[in-house]
């Protein structure tokens, strides 16, 4: 009976240690070097510089907290690429950093990757970032293929285009489960004529 508590006690207390190293400990360091880098984001002068401010908490192992973080700092590049006076080289640098720490089997980063690749369409008029905004609808519509704003997404990017067969053909799926969409079925009508 000794032997057994000689054995399992130091066992359940390096578990403890462990849990509380790999859950809350590293979790809490990379956190804080997150919010470290989002405070001094807008001192931030050169691509260089904004790639090793946010290196610095993405290379920081920690069990948890990829998805949050690339999703937090996703929407913030988003917005920032939707600005106008936002040069395209800029734009296409921060897509392209913030593209790596996505998941791409993550609905949520899937359309934020679709939505960065459409903005830099509009803005270059490059058919490349026509097709990965595309392809990244598509593989969110795999996952979710009755979510609203995947669909709707998809259709805008269509319509963008002017490719009026994906468009009607995006359009019916969305009528398939909502038959009452007005706005939906006047776009079929437009087609048409």
């Amino acid at each position: 009976m000794a032997f057994i508590k000689y054995i399992i006690v130091p066992i359940l207390i390096i578990s403890a240690v462990l849990s509380i190293y790999f859950g809350s400990l590293l979790p809490l360091t990379r956190s804080r070097r997150f919010i470290i880098a989002l405070g001094s984001a807008s001192s931030v002068k050169t691509m260089n510089d904004f790639q090793k401010n946010f290196d610095n908490a993405f290379k920081f192992y920690s069990p948890v907290g990829d998805e949050e973080m690339a999703k937090f700092l996703g929407t913030d590049i988003l917005r920032a690429v939707s600005q106008k006076e936002q040069s395209e080289a800029a734009s296409r640098f921060l897509v392209n950093y913030i593209e790596s720490y996505l998941f791409k089997d993550n609905v949520r980063h899937l359309m934020l990757l679709a939505q960065m690749h459409s903005v830099l369409w509009q803005k270059s008029g490059k058919e490349e970032d026509f097709k990965k905004a595309e392809e990244y609808y598509l593989k969110a519509m795999e996952i979710g293929p009755k979510l609203p704003p995947v669909l709707y997404g998809l259709l805008d990017l269509e319509r963008a285009s002017g490719n009026n067969e994906k468009v009607k053909k995006i359009s019916e799926i969305i009528l398939k489960y909502w038959p009452e969409d007005k706005r939906i079925q006047q776009i079929i009508e437009s087609i048409g004529q």
